[in-house]
């Protein structure tokens, strides 16, 4: 480990849950970027740039020489590296049916948990922190050679008038699940097109095509900052994110301080997400996304509180613990994917990555409420409790988009 490579005794105990930290301010950074680029360049190529910063400044970290050098490029590999995340969520989002979109928000969690278990096998294989870096790191210089082949959204595509391009992705993919698209359909991309083909045929003096979209771009934010129901929409969901994602992180590092080994206890706690994400699937299309949010959150902030009063009784500890994890996993599963749906096409990335910025707000939290817990018994759970439960009441103010399309435009977002 790095603590005994570079002698961080117990005086220096601090440099260690700053990694954590420092690690979470990096994704922090990259959500305000990745919003940006992804809305501006394409999600695709943001995508791809992503997966590209983290493979090789991963890789660049596991030959730190010292401290200092390392906590650098702690920072640096997720500031740059980690929006591949919330970039593939929304692409995914953003090519998937109405019908279909609570089956898509099974998989990403799902490989996420199936990730933390390798790695936690790794771990307990490699026992050198310089070579387990290499091992995860070296793959996803393979994994960017393949993301030229992801299509751009089409939905991004359309918002930026790029309809031609839009119209070959729907062809290619009409071609790849051999279907048909339906007349209405049809009439629809052939009406955009035959627009598109007119304005390209505009005089340039009346018709400048740079301009209009930035002053659209600048349109929208000024059209969601005067919507008073878009910006309490983005105020709660910002709540619900920070909460989520300070008790995701600080449960997941609660785990290895639990009795028992560290790796199965870590393989335990990435596991019991995987039901988690099954159980959110079937419990989003059958009641919807608000109150299985609410429910997450009252759930697990009630399992905190029922950990504090349980003192010696391990397995009991291990069931309630458990319980509370699976729960504030069904939360993050949810709200990754009801935010989505709240936001316009427009601005969807960019509101998206904000509300995850505030969310690793409570990720950067996290450490040091474990510190803070060792000179104060219990005081990780009762925090834990107090963000989950206001948070399950707060959300039940958001509109429900169960079976709704994705809102393409502001107007849309605001009647949901």
């Amino acid at each position: 480990t790095i603590q005994n490579e570079w002698d961080l005794g117990c005086s220096e105990d601090w440099k260690l849950s700053l990694v954590g930290t420092v690690n979470n301010i990096g994704q922090l950074v990259c959500l305000l970027l990745t919003g940006y680029f992804s809305d501006r360049i394409g999600r695709q190529k943001a995508f791809t740039w992503s997966v590209l910063f983290a493979a090789f400044l991963g890789l660049i970290r596991s030959f730190s020489t010292n401290y200092t050098m390392f906590i650098i490029l702690e920072f640096l590999e997720p500031a740059l590296g980690s929006g591949f995340f919330s970039i593939g969520f929304v692409l995914g989002m953003e090519h998937i049916g109405t019908s279909s979109r609570g089956f898509w928000a099974f998989f990403p969690t799902v490989f996420c948990s199936i990730g933390s278990v390798g790695l936690a096998l790794t771990a307990m294989l490699s026992k050198h922190w310089r070579l387990l870096t290499r091992i995860l790191y070296v793959p996803t210089f393979f994994l960017a050679g393949f993301c030229w082949l992801i299509p751009e959204s089409t939905r991004w595509l359309v918002s930026k008038n790029k309809i031609h391009d839009a119209a070959k992705i729907v062809d290619s993919i009409v071609t790849l699940n051999k279907t048909n698209l339906t007349i209405e359909a049809k009439n629809m991309l052939n009406k955009a097109l035959n627009e598109e083909t007119l304005l390209e045929h505009e005089d340039t003096k009346n018709f400048k095509r740079p301009k209009m979209t930035k002053l659209s771009k600048q349109s929208e934010l000024k059209m969601f900052l005067k919507s008073r129901t878009l910006v309490l929409r983005f105020i709660n969901c910002s709540l619900s994110w920070t909460a989520t994602l300070y008790v995701f992180t600080g449960l997941s590092m609660t785990s290895v301080l639990l009795d028992g080994d560290i790796y199965v206890n870590f393989i335990l706690n990435s596991v019991i997400d995987i039901p988690g994400c099954m159980m959110t699937f079937w419990l989003m299309d059958k009641f919807g996304r608000r109150r299985v949010l609410s429910f997450s959150y009252l759930a697990c902030g009630a399992a905190c509180i029922t950990f504090i009063f349980l003192k010696g009784n391990t397995v009991a500890l291990q069931i309630i613990f458990m319980i509370a994890k699976l729960t504030v996993s069904m939360s993050y599963t949810t709200i990754n994917f009801f935010t989505a749906e709240l936001f316009p096409t427009e601005l969807r990335q960019s509101l998206h990555g904000w509300c995850s910025v505030f969310g690793h707000i409570g990720s950067i939290l996290a450490p040091f409420t474990l510190y803070l817990a060792k000179y104060m018994e219990s005081m990780d759970m009762i925090l834990f409790a107090a963000f989950v439960i206001p948070a399950g009441i707060f959300i039940l103010y958001a509109p429900e988009t169960r079976n709704k399309p994705l809102p393409d435009t502001m107007q849309e977002a605001e009647n949901l």
